[in-house]
């Protein structure tokens, strides 16, 4: 199929539904977060993720030039590891 064949078989709804899309996790490493829904992805590390929302709690902090991961507590604060 041609780059042109492929343009005339995709009309402008279709076009914006692509766009918008929500795309479903496509590796082993990929995975959809169940707190903020974002598509999040594990790093090579095995215990760093991105990829999470701003107000998602699994997001990573930056904390001058480096990023740590927040950690609840038992008594429920948060604290940058």
């Amino acid at each position: 199929m041609s780059l042109e064949e492929i343009v005339e078989a995709v009309d402008a709804d279709e076009l914006h539904r692509r766009i918008h899309a929500n795309p479903s996790p496509r590796t082993d490493r990929e995975f959809r977060c169940l707190e903020c829904g974002s598509r999040c992805t594990r790093l090579l590390d095995g215990h760093s993720e991105v990829g999470h929302n701003r107000e998602c709690s699994r997001r990573m902090r930056r904390t001058g030039a480096e990023r740590s991961t927040s950690v609840l507590t038992d008594g429920g604060a948060e604290v940058d590891r």
